[in-house]
């Protein structure tokens, strides 16, 4: 129940605490800044109402569609998410967009918090059915909240360091992986329904690191990692990183050339 319970958190959790860093280091000035009160308390409210209304309406949800309405809304949510990122993405230092970029950080964050929260709180909702002991939850939530902070903030300072030394855009690249993630969520719970298709997998890479395993889920979060991707998965991985990063390249090389002509 206790590693059940640490393991399931960080499932739900840890997107939320990664995202966090991510955005925190996209909006660094004050003329960006995402930390206000205004914000606060509106994402605080949004997001309490969202997950909220989700548990108390899943059944209806998942009647939708033919049985399918909970997979189809959640994996929406992750493509959502996918491409509020890749915008931002996109429009890294772009002082132009500074609202626009901070409307779809802002939904990204909503979001996540929203699907993720969902996912505990009916993890919730069946220990109390079954009257499972409370020390292993209560235990397993602060360990599951300690280890998310503690990643949360080696993970913000990292990429500083590696923003400021090796790579402006680093963590700006981790931030359209975190966005490849959710995405690689959206197929999974999409083949689970039949609606894309469930091709052999390529590889199994669960002798090596295990998909629920605490590494395994870091890398998920990260990087979208799959122990058995498909070929279908992997095409729409890496059309989904390429394009993004082939946009944002041509554009920039054609503002260098006109910079260059003026």
């Amino acid at each position: 129940m206790l590693i059940n319970t640490v393991l399931l958190f960080l499932q739900s959790a840890l997107p939320l605490f990664i995202i966090i860093s991510l955005l925190l280091l996209r909006f660094t000035t004050a003329s960006e800044s995402l930390v206000t009160h205004k914000n606060i308390f509106i994402m605080s409210a949004l997001a309490i109402v969202f997950v909220f209304l989700l548990n108390q309406h899943m059944e209806k949800i998942s009647q939708l569609f033919d049985g399918k309405g909970t997979e189809l809304i959640f994996s929406c949510g992750f493509i959502i998410i996918y491409f509020c990122s890749a915008l931002l993405f996109l429009l890294n230092n772009k002082n132009r967009f500074i609202k626009v970029k901070k409307t779809l950080a802002l939904i990204v964050l909503l979001l996540v918090c929203s699907l993720n929260g969902s996912h505990f709180i009916l993890y919730l909702t069946s220990y109390w059915a079954q009257s499972l002991p409370f020390e292993s939850l209560f235990i397993g939530i602060i360990l599951a909240i300690g280890i998310c902070i503690s990643f949360a903030i080696l993970f913000y300072f990292l990429l500083r360091y590696c923003d400021a030394y090796i790579y402006i855009n680093t963590s700006c690249y981790f931030l359209l992986f975190f966005a490849l993630g959710q995405l690689m969520q959206s197929i999974a719970l999409l083949q689970q329904v039949d609606i894309l298709p469930l091709n052999d997998s390529l590889w199994n890479s669960t002798n090596f690191i295990a998909e629920n395993s605490e590494l395994g889920q870091l890398l998920r979060v990260l990087l979208g990692y799959e122990t058995t991707p498909s070929v279908m998965q992997l095409i729409i991985y890496l059309t989904a990183f390429i394009v993004p990063v082939f946009i944002s390249k041509s554009r920039s090389f054609v503002w260098l050339s006109q910079g260059e002509k003026s």
